[in-house]
């Protein structure tokens, strides 16, 4: 048990890892390579340390599979498969990980222009990325142009994201977008909702996201940019 970790989360947290340590011993004996990356993307999104999951899922997994090879359960190309698959996904893992330390730390700050009221888009572009690991800090409704320059300085995030539902505000984005790159030539800009005109195009330094699902790749790939690196 993990020290201060209450009863009733190490109760959950031993069942979570027993049901994928079970779930990827099957998918080794099924030589199912897919499903053994879904089950350690479980693992890494349900935030378990990089140690946890090689110590209760994969070593305990492959010491099964090593069982049933020697107990003449499996054969020998079985056992070889299962390894195969093991390797890669520890590969995976460790890129995995990497990521999500990168992630944690960029700064992404969060608003919606001046005038823009209408915020749930935006509350749900703020949860994909805390969940995905960005330091995410929120500033909701209405940001005023003027306490922009000031707001970046102070905080200084590596990207800054806007939103805009009415498609009669977008003076309003120029101006924001303005007014983050005058006070920081080096932030990313991500802009979103509905108010966004179709002919808007991204840049090395400027990500459109047209939907709440596609903000977490869009972010990755604006920051994985040679120009920004």
């Amino acid at each position: 048990m993990a020290k201060g970790e209450p009863p009733q989360e190490q109760s959950r947290r031993d069942s979570l890892l027993s049901s994928l340590r079970k779930a990827f011993l099957l998918s080794l004996i099924d030589g199912d390579a897919a499903r053994a990356d879904v089950i350690i993307g479980e693992a890494v999104q349900a935030r378990l340390e990089e140690a946890v999951i090689y110590d209760a899922v994969i070593a305990p997994a492959m010491r099964r599979i090593g069982d049933l090879w020697k107990g003449g359960e499996i054969t020998v190309a079985d056992e070889h498969l299962a390894t195969h698959i093991s390797l890669r996904v520890l590969a995976l893992q460790r890129e995995a990980f990497r990521v999500a330390r990168q992630r944690a730390t960029q700064r992404v700050m969060l608003a919606a222009v001046e005038g823009e009221h209408h915020v749930v888009g935006l509350e749900m572009v703020g949860n994909l990325l805390a969940h995905d690991g960005f330091d995410v800090r929120y500033l909701g409704a209405d940001l005023p142009l003027e306490s922009i320059p000031q707001i970046v300085k102070r905080h200084r995030p590596r990207v800054f994201g806007l939103t805009v539902t009415m498609p009669w505000r977008v003076e309003v984005v120029h101006l924001a977008v303005d007014e983050i790159l005058r006070a920081d030539p080096s932030v990313c800009v991500v802009l979103g909702g509905g108010g966004v005109p179709e002919h808007f195009r991204g840049s090395d330094r400027l990500a459109i996201v047209r939907h709440a699902s596609q903000v977490v790749e869009e972010v990755d790939a604006l920051l994985r940019r040679p120009s920004l690196n």
